[in-house]
């Protein structure tokens, strides 16, 4: 029987269309949290990402925007969407291929393959195809539904795009490897897989997680075969020509955009983005950090599987290593290089790095589930008529997580954002350290929806880094120019810092602070100031700090107002329950900003008006026992 072709595509049709109907239906209708919105305004501005850059997800997102589907923060999720599906539809393309494999059996042992009864026939017996293509999209629907990836399909991120590369690398990588090949099929077939490679390093580094497996099975698998050094250098060049993409960092930057991370115009400059030197020193900070994220890592597989998914993973991979060790072992290594690299790195946000992981333990629960449905217990049963087998694994966690993942609804980092613009008089200066809550997204709302362009918006820690000076220097000459002093003041102990020569750590962090609290007084001067609830107290010294809705007013002593003459913001939310970390630190926040709003009113003798906002604090902090203090002793005030 020749190779069902059309079946297998109609089969990653299937699971594509699968994937992105629940996908559209669970998917973020705003800007998410964390990088959503500088990656948005990226997309739509053509302009620089944050280390390392990721040009090809730049380059495609931006043509991608152009399309008119919705605001332009929707179409880029439905992006997001389109590519994760994609990722879940060549990943079954993958696991067939893994699936039908078997190793070369010495002459020696054709009669014993002919005894074999019915029930053990070979891998190539007709039988054989439509199990384990059946195999194949259970796996890919178990890894579409599995939660991380599934998180990733649902707002805009370089994730996404990760997903697909990371897809066609192996299954790329699997046609090389385990299909028999010579000539002009195995140096083609290597070409391509080391240009999908490439490709998917101008996306995102992790992809070096690949790189001991594939470089391992290629030598194991193809070092004999004839021209073979001739194909390696050839292969050579299609990984570097998959790193083209690259190039769009340093012409780009030498154009200034608006958003222009780490103007990476020179050399250095260009190594630093490209290494993601700032990051550095996240990466195997300490074996305690290893050691948590490794931990985590393991509840994540358990959680996004819902458990009862890594149980044919188990079995699937004592029968991978049954059939070849050299599949096994590729897959294994594959799986340790991800998980032992990525808890190396000490972020909260790691899930996204585990995506190989999820790869991995997804084809090995197909091979479970096709060893399963050969079974004796299951023999003569297709697997697709197993609906035990394949609800358990594929529809429970479909199931039990949709009201986790789904961020249909969620509108906090929209609602969140323009609060803090109401906050916000006109022409106002804001300093603030809330990325990942609302300054990412301001660029978004600012740049591309053009929601209040008078604000100025600085990132505090982002004034550590020399190209942020420059790009204020850009965006906002007026707040450069009235704080050059202190600015260049900073500057000398910035160059030692980047370049890790020695410093005095006094002196830079006293420039530093002094680079900071000139912009601060030079703006007084003729704008609105303010600084959020994150900001330390040896910034804006000699100021009182007023509650104004989710942000701090600065006020000199001799100009402060009457506590009636002050703003109160109403606030407008959209609940969107969710007990991840950043929507519980979000409620905080809000929680917090109106304790403070509610002492200030108290202190100031407005009684009515704390009551109103020390309940509405409650309201993102049931039960917390400060508010309720504060609601008590105020209440005892109330006429």
């Amino acid at each position: 029987m020749k190779d069902p072709r059309r079946l297998r595509l109609y089969a990653s049709a299937g699971v594509f269309l699968s994937a992105f109907v629940v996908y559209a239906l669970t998917l973020a209708p705003s800007v998410d949290f964390i990088d959503a919105g500088e990656l948005a305004t990226v997309a739509h501005t053509w302009g620089i990402a944050h280390p390392t850059g990721y040009p090809l997800f730049t380059l495609l997102a931006g043509f991608w925007a152009l399309l008119p589907i919705g605001s332009g923060i929707f179409r880029l999720n439905v992006f997001a969407a389109v590519l994760s599906a994609g990722g879940a539809a060549v990943s079954v393309q993958f696991f067939y291929e893994l699936l039908r494999f078997r190793p070369r059996r010495p002459a020696g042992k054709a009669s014993a393959r002919k005894k074999s009864p019915p029930s053990q026939a070979p891998a190539d017996a007709a039988e054989d195809v439509p199990l384990s293509l059946a195999a194949a999209v259970a796996g890919g629907l178990l890894l579409a539904f599995s939660g991380t990836f599934w998180r990733t399909a649902l707002s805009i991120e370089v994730y996404a795009l990760h997903i697909l590369m990371l897809s066609l690398v192996l299954w790329s990588a699997a046609r090389l490897f385990f299909l028999p090949a010579e000539g002009t099929t195995l140096r083609n077939r290597m070409l391509l897989t080391a240009l999908l490679t490439g490709l998917s390093f101008a996306n995102h580094m992790s992809t070096i997680f690949l790189l001991p497996a594939l470089l391992a099975l290629l030598f194991m698998t193809h070092r004999r075969s004839a021209g073979f050094a001739k194909n390696l250098g050839l292969a050579a060049g299609a990984f570097a020509a998959g790193l083209l993409p690259y190039l769009y960092l340093p012409l780009r930057a030498a154009s200034h955009p608006w958003l222009n991370w780490g103007n990476p115009v020179t050399i250095e400059r260009f190594f630093w983005h490209l290494s993601g030197k700032q990051y550095s020193v996240w990466m195997f900070s300490s074996a305690d950090a290893w050691g948590r994220q490794f931990a985590y890592a393991w509840e994540a597989f358990g959680r996004d599987l819902v458990w009862i998914g890594l149980l044919p993973a188990a079995a699937g991979l004592v029968m991978v290593f049954r059939r070849s060790r050299q599949l096994g072992a590729f897959l294994l290594l594959l799986f340790l290089t991800c998980l032992v690299w990525a808890a190396g790195y000490e972020i909260l946000d790691i899930d996204s790095y585990f995506l190989l992981a999820f790869f991995i333990l997804a084809a090995l629960a197909a091979f479970g589930l096709q060893s399963a449905a050969a079974s004796k217990f299951l023999r003569g049963q297709p697997l697709l008529r197993n609906p035990l087998l394949i609800g358990a694994v594929v529809i429970l966690p479909l199931l039990l997580q949709w009201s986790r993942v789904s961020q249909s609804g969620n509108y906090l980092v929209e609602d969140y954002t323009r609060n803090m613009y109401a906050s916000l008089e006109p022409d106002a200066l804001v300093i603030s350290y809330q990325w990942d809550f609302w300054v990412s997204a301001s660029y978004y709302f600012q740049r591309v929806e053009g929601e209040r362009p008078d604000v100025t918006v600085l990132d505090k820690e982002l004034f550590r880094r020399s190209w942020y000076l420059e790009q204020l220097k850009n965006n906002y000459p007026d707040v450069y120019r009235a704080s050059r002093a202190e600015i260049e003041a900073f500057l000398p102990y910035l160059d030692q810092f980047e370049h890790g020569q020695p410093y005095d750590p006094a002196g830079i962090e006293s420039a530093y602070n002094g680079m900071l609290n000139g912009i601060i007084d030079h703006a007084y001067r003729s704008r609105p100031v303010y600084v959020t609830i994150e900001m330390e107290k040896q910034f804006a010294p000699g100021y009182v700090r007023v509650p104004e809705g989710l942000a701090f007013r600065l006020y000199r002593p001799e100009d402060l107002p009457a506590p009636a003459a002050t703003k109160t913001v109403k606030l407008q939310y959209r609940p969107f329950p969710s007990d991840d970390r950043l929507p519980v630190e979000m409620r905080r926040l809000y929680a917090s900003m109106l304790l403070n709003r509610g002492v200030y009113l108290h202190n100031g003798g407005l009684f009515r008006e704390a009551d109103a906002v020390l309940r509405q604090a409650l309201e993102f902090a049931p039960g917390d026992n400060g508010i309720n203090e504060w609601l008590g002793r105020n209440s005892s005030r109330l006429p």
